[in-house]
């Protein structure tokens, strides 16, 4: 297979002439790491800037390395894994992308109750049951909002940082 076959294969985008980037099949790449160039003698050449070896990039592909020397286009079954591994990717980084925004927005809703109860119950006297209830809510909903801020922190951990840096405490007072 060519370089040209090769890139057309794994999607790659056109870098230069005779060279393409995409994204590395043997890791869950979020941008393109695999480099694709052409060899001297007509073999395909693959360097993944993440550290992936060679044979696990091929593996991923169902390919051998003799698969990278001029010869036949891959087979239809070549063809069908990677895009089968290329859909599972998608998948699995689409699932990701709505867990992470779903912890944020869940952050976000928390530091409004919060925020509200908060408000409301200084209104009340301390010796109030109204005010005893608002208070049991408000250490309820705080809870919640310190656990899904320790969950969206695992997924921004310099989340709180940059919020601080805004002059923001990036917590609910």
């Amino acid at each position: 297979m060519t370089a040209a076959d090769f890139a057309a294969l794994v999607h790659a985008q056109r870098t230069g002439v005779g060279r393409w980037k995409a994204c590395c099949p043997a890791h869950k790449d979020h941008s393109p790491s695999l480099s694709i160039r052409e060899g001297d003698r007509g073999g395909v050449l693959l360097k993944c800037f993440a550290g992936c070896a060679l044979d696990s990039i091929l593996a991923a592909l169902k390919l051998a390395k003799r698969d990278l020397f001029a010869g036949p286009p891959p087979s239809p079954a070549q063809i069908a894994a990677v895009q089968a591994a290329r859909e599972a990717h998608q998948q699995a980084a689409r699932a990701e992308r709505k867990a992470r925004l779903d912890v944020l927005d869940r952050v976000e809703k928390l530091q409004a109750v919060v925020s509200a109860l908060g408000a409301k119950l200084v209104r009340f006297p301390d010796d109030d049951a109204q005010g005893a209830e608002l208070t049991r809510l408000l250490h309820a909903a705080s809870d919640q909002l310190h656990a899904a801020e320790l969950e969206a922190d695992k997924f921004y951990p310099m989340r709180r940082v940059s919020a601080q840096e805004d002059g923001t405490s990036g917590k609910a007072n």
